[in-house]
């Protein structure tokens, strides 16, 4: 008998939901995943699927759920398919950052307000070209990174409803990467024009695919820029996955696994209830910085008079004297893996998922073991 596998606190891919395996038992006795995606059976799973996180992140009647391989994948789609010329970027962290340098490897100009890791945005933060007139022009597009992965900093959701009602007021579109967000963050798909995520984080699934929900106008902008004879894409570009979608269908062969075990999963998530899975997450985060408050070599590293208004709810991330690394092996040989910081902040910290795959038991097993390991 093999040893139990370690409990995963990482950031992505993460701890896999209690439902995966049984559900990938039943997709591989039951035929579906050698249906053609053109079936009426995986048509009718798209649909399952696309009414399942209708209801759970209230996506209202009009915007469209697409499907792509990464959440990566769908910042180039939203930026090649919206942008004219000019993109700006709210940059607090590294995936902010890499939405930012995918326009400017398109070939737009891109602007960014950078802000230093650990620290965030307020609604009422100036925007270039939104605002005002600025140096630069106007933007077409402004992406903002609700919750960054890397550094562990959000925008509160009535922070961002308040920049994307700006920023939609002077005729842009706001995007919105909510990769580690959804659906523990409150953000409502119809205050903003794309709201996208990857499935390996919060849902706790395998990944391999990306999901964006559109909004008509960001739709009708890629379609309108197509017709003026820009190039939004190649061959999935944002019309064709609006017009797929519309049929239930995909472009290409899609991730048929992943889009049937994200139904499951959301549907399990409306069962508990997004009130229940939000005050858990909540009461997880709570405990853990309240064993970090008791170690003293280990500091919440976004940290500050604001830092319970930017500190993310679902990715922790501890500052560790003199080195993390020492406490992540201690955890590993207790059975838990987290993740190590992301780029220069490597080997300096402890990055926590605290996802609804994780549960309040795990949490709290996992913060035994940082006591004993720090």
């Amino acid at each position: 008998m093999s040893a139990k596998s370690p409990t995963a606190f990482t950031t992505g891919p993460s701890q896999l939901h209690p439902l995966v395996a049984d559900e990938l038992a039943a997709a591989a006795s039951d035929g579906t995943l050698s249906d053609s995606h053109r079936s009426p059976r995986f048509r009718s799973q798209v649909t399952r699927t696309v009414e399942a996180l209708r209801a759970l992140l209230d996506i209202p009647p009009d915007h469209r759920v697409l499907f792509c391989a990464s959440a990566s994948e769908a910042m180039e789609r939203i930026v090649q398919g919206t942008v004219r010329d000019r993109s700006l970027h709210l940059v607090n962290g590294a995936f902010a950052r890499r939405f930012h340098r995918i326009s400017q490897n398109l070939g737009f100009a891109a602007s960014a307000i950078e802000c230093p890791d650990g620290e965030g945005y307020d609604a009422d933060h100036p925007l270039p070209g939104i605002d005002g007139p600025g140096s630069e022009g106007p933007p077409q597009l402004v992406a903002m990174t609700q919750n960054e992965t890397s550094t562990g900093v959000r925008i509160r959701p009535d922070a961002l409803h308040a920049l994307a009602d700006r920023v939609r007021a002077a005729g842009a579109l706001a995007a919105v990467d909510l990769v580690s967000g959804w659906p523990v963050e409150a953000v409502d798909p119809a205050r903003i024009d794309a709201g996208f995520f990857s499935v390996q984080k919060a849902f706790g699934l395998p990944a391999g695919l990306g999901v964006i929900v559109a909004s008509p106008e960001l739709v009708e902008r890629s379609r309108a820029l197509q017709s003026a004879g820009r190039s939004v894409g190649g061959y999935q570009h944002l019309p064709a996955l609006a017009d797929a979608a519309d049929g239930s269908q995909t472009v290409a062969t899609p991730n048929m696994l992943g889009i049937r075990l994200l139904g499951r999963v959301a549907e399990d998530y409306l069962e508990r209830g997004l009130d229940a899975i939000r005050s858990e997450t909540d009461r997880k985060a709570r405990a853990l910085w309240d064993a970090i408050d008791d170690l003293p070599d280990l500091h919440p590293f976004v940290r500050g008079a604001d830092a319970d208004r930017i500190r993310s709810r679902t990715i922790l991330v501890v500052e560790v004297e003199p080195s993390a690394d020492p406490v992540r092996a201690a955890l590993r040989d207790r059975g838990f893996i987290v993740s190590d910081g992301y780029g220069r902040w490597k080997g300096r910290q402890l990055r926590i998922a605290n996802f609804p795959s994780h549960s309040p038991e795990a949490m709290e097993a996992l913060i035994q073991a940082l006591r004993d390991s720090a």
